[in-house]
């Protein structure tokens, strides 16, 4: 029974380590491609080329509509990873029950914050703003809105985010990306 016990706590281990540095690695690639600043001086083309032609992903970084669109391709992967992870460690018979109902569970809440996410964003958009994604962790909640503060009632919004994903409006911080703004960086050559 004590090796057993070593096994499970080994692997479980194991398991967290490599879960962090999923996480880890996914934050720093999302937070740098964010952060590094948009050149159009140097690579206008003559033509334009097709996302096929370039052999690129079609989502970049060169207009501000592609933001929204990345960081849910982004947020959709790492879930993904994590969710493949688990669903292995769930179903492998060699881990104790402990272990495979603690993943179950993290499953399901996995879950949960994916729909509560997605319900949150869908009542934003229905107040008429144009895009909007929600990154939400422990205790706290980011809701990045394509716009400016002056077209929104900050107030609605966190009522709306604040109930579905159970939270005090204190917990909510809202954060505007204007749009028109970027279109002007980028239009100037």
């Amino acid at each position: 029974m004590v090796v057993e016990i070593k096994k499970v706590k080994k692997f479980a281990m194991i398991a967290g380590l490599l879960l962090v540095v999923i996480v880890a690695a996914n934050i720093f690639w999302s937070g740098q491609s964010f952060k590094e600043p948009l050149n159009t001086s140097d690579n206008v083309p003559e033509k334009v080329a097709t996302p096929v032609e370039k052999n690129i992903n079609p989502v970049d970084y060169r207009s501000e509509a592609d933001f929204f669109a990345q960081y849910r391709l982004q947020r959709e992967q790492s879930r993904s990873r994590e969710l493949q992870v688990l669903q292995e460690l769930a179903r492998n018979e060699e881990q104790g029950k402990t272990s495979r109902e603690a993943a179950s569970m993290k499953i399901m809440r996995i879950m949960e914050d994916m729909e509560k996410e997605m319900k949150a964003e869908n009542l934003v958009k229905s107040r008429g703003i144009e895009e909007c994604v929600i990154i939400s962790e422990a205790g706290m909640s980011t809701v990045v809105i394509k716009g400016s503060r002056a077209a929104v009632n900050e107030d609605e919004i966190k009522d709306l985010v604040g109930a579905v994903l159970k939270l005090d409006e204190n917990q909510i911080c809202m954060v505007f990306r204007n749009t028109e703004q970027y279109n002007n960086k980028a239009r100037t050559f």
